[in-house]
């Protein structure tokens, strides 16, 4: 069984912090669902791991391709597989590297503490996106605005109500 790669295990390592998969994630970022800082620096993150990724995945076919069995390199052949293999060492630490940041990203908050975070956005997101589907049904609102004084309050302050433009001058 081959080792998982260090794509693989960045995505393990995301989902089981957030608890939902990174699609789910990738979504709720872009329908603006979640403002979390952390989240997007750890899929920025992941972004770059996915083009490390695709160039391990070249460099060590370029590798294979000149040392394949039954094939004996011929001498100009010696300076391809050199600067391959030194991509692919390049490449494999640059991943690394990701991967350990990705790491620290979800280290440096309590167990569980990111995946509630995420919850209690969603939460928030979605009382807007309720009140919006209750106004549209027709269906009369059961609290009234806080932002808007009733009725009764604008009648208790004083307010004059038919004062002209010249008056208040």
């Amino acid at each position: 069984m081959p080792d998982p790669t260090d794509l693989a295990a960045a995505d393990q390592m995301i989902e089981a912090a957030w608890g939902y998969t990174l699609d789910d994630l990738h979504t709720c970022l872009r329908d603006g669902k979640v403002n979390d800082p952390a989240l997007v620096a750890v899929l920025r993150i992941r972004g770059a791991l996915e083009i490390d990724d695709s160039d391990i995945t070249n460099h060590r076919e370029r590798v294979h391709r000149f040392t394949r069995a039954g094939r004996v390199p011929l001498f100009h052949d010696l300076k391809g597989i050199g600067s391959s293999s030194s991509d692919l060492l390049t490449a494999h630490a640059s991943s690394q590297a990701r991967v350990h940041a990705v790491r620290s990203i979800i280290d440096a908050y309590p167990e569980g503490y990111l995946a509630e975070g995420l919850a209690r956005s969603l939460t928030r997101s979605a009382e807007p996106r309720a009140e919006a589907a209750l106004a549209r049904s027709g269906a009369p609102a059961t609290n009234p605005p806080r932002d808007q004084p009733s009725v009764d309050t604008a009648a208790h302050q004083n307010v004059p109500h038919n004062r002209s433009r010249s008056a208040q001058r």
